[in-house]
């Protein structure tokens, strides 16, 4: 009962079948509805940073989606990481373009997460490289590329499959190593253009960046494709990020720039950049 001390859980299911078991609290559907009441007329990229900002000042929390023994759909608004932050605001956006409820939200978040909407732990999108792809083939996002995009990095994802006894799912269960091994063979010896930190100094026109679009940031840790996950806004004429950061330890419209963030992280080369449809 780590995840929901202190606070009563309910267990949602929603009565089309497709949708897996839900997990949240009482104050998580509320927030959810809150949010959008709020947001459905926002335009497009005001919209996003909106529903965002929302968010500020929840505390970041790791492994929030590891709570259960069994793969659930799991909302938090009261806990996040990066990912869960990006995942559940974007969920919001699609929901709130339909004026739909807290149902669709559910809905719009499995299909988000998860490979082919199948709400399972072997089929959750771990890597940032696996989610665009899944989500592009959705017609929910798409990466775009623009003259910025200087630098390549050569994908050969393999941390997951070759780190097991860093996942309680996957340490004692060989099946489920093997699975999550065979969905990364197909990210190996792959190129992917991203733009490089020392031009993220460059203005909205040069990096063709919008409000709202996703930004991931590449890594050079063996193994992996991004570290991070944020959403841009643009301030005065400079880029920042709108994030869960475990060094602050809650989501924040950071007042530092994305430039200035990035400059001295020594295995942080760049971002990929990924806007919602």
């Amino acid at each position: 009962m780590r995840l929901f001390a202190s606070i009563i859980a309910a267990l949602f299911i929603c009565s089309n079948s497709s949708v897996a078991q839900t997990v949240y609290t009482r104050q998580d559907s509320i927030r959810i509805e809150e949010i959008l009441q709020t947001a459905a007329s926002e335009k497009q990229g005001t919209g996003i940073c909106r529903i965002a900002r929302m968010f500020v000042g929840v505390p970041y929390t790791a492994s929030t989606l590891d709570s259960t023994d069994c793969e659930r759909l799991i909302i938090n608004t009261r806990q996040m990481d990066c990912t869960t932050f990006v995942e559940t605001t974007v969920a919001l956006v699609l929901t709130a373009r339909t004026k739909g409820d807290f149902p669709d939200f559910c809905n719009n978040l499995q299909r988000v997460r998860y490979r082919n909407a199948q709400c399972s732990y072997t089929e959750r999108l771990h890597y940032i490289s696996q989610w665009i792809d899944d989500n592009e083939q959705k017609g929910i996002v798409l990466e775009i590329a623009t003259a910025a995009h200087t630098a390549t990095q050569k994908l050969n994802l393999n941390f997951m499959s070759t780190h097991p006894q860093s996942y309680r799912q996957l340490k004692e269960n060989p099946s489920a190593a093997a699975a999550v091994a065979a969905y990364e063979e197909p990210y190996r010896n792959i190129d992917v253009k991203y733009i490089p930190k020392h031009l993220l100094n460059g203005t909205r026109e040069q990096l063709g960046i919008e409000d709202g679009d996703i930004l991931a940031i590449v890594t050079a840790i063996e193994g992996l494709d991004v570290t991070h996950v944020g959403f841009a806004e643009w301030i005065e004429g400079t880029l920042h990020l709108i994030h869960a950061s475990s060094g602050k330890g809650k989501v924040i419209a950071d007042p530092v720039s994305l430039y200035q963030y990035m400059k001295n992280k020594k295995n942080n080369l760049g971002i990929r950049v990924i806007r919602i449809l």
